[in-house]
């Protein structure tokens, strides 16, 4: 007789009760964690270091934090449900409104730069980065990370400004050493032809073994006209070249000296001088005595056909320049040739009449210029003239 198989041990059935009840204190367990997780988030988000905000598709604030807040100049609730927008200008309003359609229909992440308009007045330069957001029972929203950085954009801009200052100086300099070097050339050869011209009058006179008293006459003439030239090549070179240094100068002792040195121009001449208290300066006494020498010199130059010359050494004044001008009596000049004086060679009257070269009132601008100053002339035609440079009271050498 076969016995019957073994049969599997019975369990008790399971109980409904229990089983819910683990499952519930899975569920309560998993909404603990969610729970805290979501206060975690939060909690980062709100403490976070960078200004942080949630938008809606429209712009709107649902939510901001703290650095945010202060960033945005507002209280959190104050700033809840209201349009980012309000605090933008209309062009970062534009920019924010692209950056957001872009954000929600690529369902991706933007960057952008906008402003923001503070409650002072003030604009705030920021970097924006938007990336979406699942917001839950709100559907997606938008974070937003705002990063000011109007701190290196004017870093940025000083240094920018810097670099263009640098350039301009740069191509200024150029060009002034271009003009400087025409201008050298220039001299260099109009002085050639000039000394040329007259060493060949000397030759001819010299080979000329029946030359007349008049010929005789005319090569002294020449000859001082060379040496005219030569000094004033020597002037020219001596502005070229100088070292200037700002120091105290005196003008009333540079103009005592200046007056010594042309003393054998009015050799027996009725010439009075009269001058007003000069004050002392910040220049340098070279420059300065090259000034006064040529406006002195031209004075007795162009007076030498009155009876009686008479030189004024004038002074005006007001916060920022002296004013020194040099008063005649003589031939003068018209107004509108007033800028010719002051060209390389540009002569005013004939040369047979009154030496020189044309080089000195040149001379005299490029030196008021290289301090800061100004020269110009006023006269009118057999009544005088004056000439003035300005000197600023506190010049600055190019």
């Amino acid at each position: 007789m076969q016995s019957d198989p073994p049969q599997p041990p019975t369990t008790a059935p399971e109980d409904p009760a229990a089983s819910l009840e683990a499952q519930l204190s899975v569920l309560e367990a998993q909404v603990l964690h969610l729970q805290a997780v979501a206060s975690q988030a939060r909690g980062l988000f709100q403490d976070s270091p960078g200004a942080a905000l949630l938008l809606t598709d429209q712009g709107r604030i649902q939510d901001v934090n703290v650095r945010g807040a202060a960033l945005l100049g507002s209280a959190r609730t104050a700033l809840l449900g209201r349009s980012l927008s309000k605090v933008l200008p209309a062009a970062s309003q534009v920019a924010l409104t692209s950056l957001l359609g872009h954000v929600f229909e690529e369902r991706g992440q933007r960057r952008g730069e906008i402003q923001l308009l503070t409650s002072s007045g003030d604009r705030l330069e920021l970097v924006i980065d938007l990336v979406l957001h699942q917001g839950g029972d709100q559907g997606y929203l938008c974070h937003v990370t705002l990063t000011d950085v109007t701190a290196f954009k004017l870093a940025h801009q000083a240094i920018w400004d810097a670099q263009q200052a640098q350039d301009a100086q740069r191509h200024h300099q150029a060009a002034q050493l271009r003009q400087l070097q025409a201008e050298f050339e220039s001299v260099i050869l109009a002085s050639g032809r000039a000394l040329e011209d007259t060493l060949t009058r000397a030759r001819s006179v010299l080979a000329d073994a029946t030359a007349s008293p008049d010929a005789w006459t005319h090569l002294d003439d020449s000859l001082r006209q060379a040496q005219g030239l030569l000094d004033s090549l020597k002037r020219y070179m001596q502005l070229r070249f100088m070292r200037t240094r700002l120091r105290s100068v005196n003008l009333n002792q540079v103009l005592r000296d200046v007056l010594k040195d042309v003393a054998d121009q009015w050799v027996g001449r009725d010439v009075r001088i009269t001058t007003a208290p000069l004050p002392t300066v910040s220049g340098d006494s070279q420059a300065l005595q090259l000034i006064l020498h040529e406006y002195v010199h031209n004075a007795l130059k162009f007076t030498r056909t009155r009876p009686q010359a008479t030189l004024r050494v004038v002074l005006q004044e007001d916060a920022f320049e002296y004013r020194i001008g040099v008063e005649d009596n003589g031939i003068g000049f018209n107004m509108r040739q007033k800028e010719k004086a002051f060209e390389l060679f540009g002569r005013l009257h004939a040369d047979d009449h009154y030496e020189g070269t044309g080089l000195g009132l040149a001379v005299v601008r490029r030196l008021c210029e290289r301090f800061g100053g100004r020269a110009w002339g006023e006269g009118k035609v057999d009544q005088g003239a004056t000439f003035w440079f300005a000197w600023p009271k506190t010049p600055q050498v190019k």
